[in-house]
C-alpha cells in the first residue's frame, strides 16, 4: 500500500482528522499564552499572532480534509455526513466572526453565555451521530459517550466569564480521545466500519447441527 492509499482509508481520513484537532488545541494554548503576554507587557508580536493564525488555519483545512473524505470514503450513513459538515460550518462561521472579518459586534458576543451553552449542546449533538460508524459495537458507543461527556463539561466554563473558544478547546480534546479510540478499536480489528473500495469481508458461520470433519 502507498502513501496515497495510506492516506485514502478510513485509519488515514481518522488521522487527519485526529491531526485537525490536536491542530486546534496548539493554536488556542498558543493563543492564551500570547494574550497573557500581551495584557502584562502591552508589546504585540506579529510573528507570534501570524504563527497561531497559521496553525488554525491549517487545523480547519486538515478538518475540512476529513469531513470531505468520511463523506466520500464511507458507505451510506448520511446523517454522519450531514452532521460533520455543520459542524464543520459552525466551527468555521466562529473562526470568521473571531477574526472580525465581517462586523458583526452587534450580533456577536464571544463570552456570551448562552452562545458556549448552545455550542456545547449543538456539539454533544453533533458527536453522538458517530455511533453510526458502528451501531452495533459497545467500544464506539463508549468511546462516544465519553467524547459527548467531556463537550458537556464545557458548559461549566460559563462560571469563568470565557470566550465560546473554551467550548473549542474542550471539543478539541473529545475529539482527540474520540479518534483515538476509533483507531485503536479498528487497529484492533474490534471494529469494521466498510468504505468504498473496501473488500467485502465474508464471515462463514457453522449451524449448531452442522457436523465437524
Amino acid at each position: 500500500m502507498n502513501r496515497f492509499e495510506k492516506i485514502n482509508s478510513f485509519r488515514g481520513i481518522t488521522k487527519i482528522g485526529l491531526l485537525s484537532n490536536i491542530m486546534f488545541v496548539c493554536f488556542i494554548i498558543v493563543t492564551m499564552i500570547y494574550y497573557s503576554y500581551y495584557l502584562r507587557t502591552g508589546n504585540i508580536v506579529p510573528v507570534v499572532e501570524a504563527a497561531a493564525y497559521t496553525i488554525e488555519v491549517s487545523g480547519f483545512l486538515l478538518m475540512l480534509v476529513s469531513v470531505v473524505g468520511y463523506t466520500v470514503k464511507l458507505r451510506f450513513r448520511l446523517p454522519l455526513k450531514i452532521a460533520m459538515a455543520l459542524y464543520f460550518l459552525v466551527e468555521f462561521v466562529i473562526m470568521i466572526c473571531d477574526f472580525n472579518v465581517i462586523d458583526i459586534s452587534e450580533f456577536y458576543t464571544p463570552a456570551s453565555k448562552i452562545l458556549i451553552i448552545s455550542h456545547c449542546i449543538f456539539s454533544t449533538v453533533v458527536v453522538m451521530f458517530y455511533m453510526q460508524l458502528e451501531t452495533d459495537k459497545k467500544c464506539i458507543q463508549y468511546a462516544v459517550a465519553i467524547a459527548a461527556v467531556i463537550m458537556m463539561l464545557a458548559s461549566f466554563s460559563i462560571v469563568y466569564n470565557v470566550r465560546v473558544y473554551a467550548s473549542v478547546l474542550v471539543n478539541s480534546f473529545a475529539y482527540i480521545i474520540l479518534y483515538s479510540l476509533i483507531l485503536f478499536f479498528d487497529k484492533r480489528e474490534m471494529i469494521y466500519v466498510d468504505c468504498h473500495g473496501d473488500v467485502a469481508k465474508v464471515y462463514e458461520d457453522s449451524g449448531f447441527f452442522d457436523d465437524e470433519k
